[in-house]
């Protein structure tokens, strides 16, 4: 068998087709010998094949490869090289791997075992890569890991564009940051910025929260997301949801843009409306246009509407404070009711409303300047009626059941009436009846009264402190002297169903009011 064998003590090798200035540009670029310490060329190995040894070095353009030992076929224009493979691209790039086949045809690169791919600060291990030189990417398929800045990603397939500085990841992505986890089947993230563009269904979990979003962004330097499609942002007991929020981790603001809610799991209160925020540092919530506040109350839900609604945390407590302000509107299926701002205190379970309140029980208006109304175990329990109280039943069309003071106390059980308890300048109208036929009417005024009911009617009543009263036979009375003064049927401004809380109305002619010394809430926002 005939050989020709050479021995380099080390020698450069240099072919007439080689130029060490510039290459010509033709059709296709040959791959180049450096330098070999030792090199055969023989039939066995095939035509126009050489088989290089020791310190090897191909260039090819302006990429230079070194490996232990390697075999070049110039038919193809391609090299096999294997054990320390170290491949440079325009000095910045560096690949090492254990085995390479290089196709200069293509200008492809493929490394095996151990891959390393480093660019400047990115590093991209895996052990298998295709790196595309005509194309500038870099790509696995066996699954990859590239680490840039403070953050690890991993995936079952991955893309690194050199030159745009971009990484692509397909299936079982992971994103590891020293505060943080996503988890995603598709992501893009840019290597200079360190910024992941979310593409698909990904969950970021942290010891703080769980952000879900299926498009968007995360600023991994600033801590700075911005999500657009299915998102929430998930803490111990708060759900924050809409259409586009911003979230900063920093500070923990989101600002949430369109259909936003959030889901306060405690106090079993959901706020929404189409702009708000939630601080999950500070706990302060806002929402705004067409906000909505659903409470959950045993096996029902009130749903109360204001121009704006806020929760905020009880300074020394656990609990929250929610305030709505103007044009409260809201409506429960037994229960209804409108004023021009409300103040609910979970410590105590209190819920006071201001300004001319109005509220529908069942058949029962009350009016006040100040309501408290107290809830046990999220049942209605009490009601407090403060300055100018007014309670009014309808018997009939032209009959109305009448209580009026100064203050006034209504006890509730199973959602009705039991007792009222009046305090100051008590004075009633009722139209007692004998087996459903109405037999008078019975005027009543007492300093402080009690009226106690059954089935919604009263069965009697108790006059303390100077009572004075009379019954008077039925229709005998104008209709003036069956109607206390200050008197108000209001039903025509009555939520009638859900929907009517959106209704924007003007509300009715308001009683004289007082000074509010008990209107003790800071109308000014919170600062983000």
């Amino acid at each position: 068998m005939r050989f020709v064998r050479f021995l380099l003590l080390p020698v450069v090798i240099i072919w007439l087709s080689f130029t060490p200035a510039q290459e010509p540009k033709t059709k296709r670029s040959v791959i180049h010998i450096e330098h070999a310490d030792f090199m055969e060329g023989s039939q066995r190995f095939g035509k126009n094949v050489q088989a290089l040894f020791g310190n090897v070095r191909f260039r090819h353009l302006n990429t230079l490869m070194h490996c232990d030992s390697a075999f070049l076929y110039r038919d193809s224009n391609r090299v096999e090289a294997y054990g320390s493979i170290h491949v440079i691209q325009n000095d910045t790039i560096h690949l090492y791997g254990r085995e390479l086949f290089y196709f200069g045809n293509d200008e492809m690169a493929k490394v095996r075992k151990n891959v390393r791919l480093v660019n400047k600060d990115v590093v991209l291990t895996t052990e298998f890569l295709d790196y595309d030189r005509r194309n500038d990417v870099a790509y696995y398929y066996n699954g990859g890991k590239i680490t840039s800045g403070d953050n690890i990603l991993t995936s079952s397939w991955g893309y690194y564009y050199p030159k745009t500085e971009e990484a692509h990841f397909r299936n079982n992505v992971v994103a590891t940051n020293p505060e943080y986890k996503m988890y995603s089947d598709t992501m893009k993230y840019h290597t200079i910025t360190e910024v992941v563009k979310i593409v698909g269904p990904t969950t970021i979990i942290s010891d703080r929260n769980t952000i879900y979003s299926e498009a968007g962004y995360y600023d991994t330097k600033q801590n700075f997301a911005q999500l657009e499609k299915n998102n929430s942002v998930k803490g111990d007991d708060q759900l924050l949801t809409g259409d586009t929020i911003f979230y900063n981790r920093n500070n923990g603001f989101g600002e949430v843009f369109s259909r936003m809610a959030l889901h306060d799991s405690a106090n079993h209160i959901i706020i929404t409306g189409n702009y708000g925020y939630y601080n999950e540092l500070t706990k302060r919530a806002l929402a705004t246009r067409k906000a909505v506040m659903m409470q959950i109350q045993q096996n029902d839900t009130l749903f109360l509407h204001a121009d704006t609604l806020r929760a905020d945390p009880i300074p020394d407590s656990e609990h929250r404070m929610v305030r709505a302000y103007r044009n409260v509107k809201f409506f429960r299926i037994d229960f209804q009711g409108r004023c021009d701002s409300m103040v609910y205190d979970f410590r105590d379970s209190i819920n006071t409303f201001y300004k001319d309140p109005i509220i529908w029980a069942q058949e029962n208006q009350m009016t006040a300047e100040t309501i408290r109304l107290f809830t046990r175990n999220k049942s209605l329990y009490k009601a407090e009626l403060i300055n100018n109280a007014f309670v009014i039943s309808m018997e009939d069309s032209m009959h109305f059941n009448q209580i009026k003071g100064k203050l006034m106390t209504g006890y509730i059980r199973n959602n009705q009436l039991y007792r009222i308890d009046v305090d100051g300048n008590g004075q009633t109208i009722y139209y007692p009846k004998d087996d459903d036929v109405m037999i008078g009417v019975n005027r009543a005024e007492s300093s402080n009264l009690t009226l106690l009911l059954e089935a919604r009617k009263v069965t009697s009543i108790i006059l303390r402190n100077q009572p004075a009263g009379n019954l008077n036979p039925p229709f005998i009375l104008p209709t003036e002297s069956q109607r206390l003064e200050g008197f108000r049927w209001l039903e025509e401004y009555r939520p009638k169903k859900m929907s009517d809380i959106f209704i924007k109305d003007k509300p009715p002619t308001p009683v004289n009011q007082t000074n509010y010394s008990e209107f003790f809430f800071d109308r000014t926002l919170p600062k983000r």
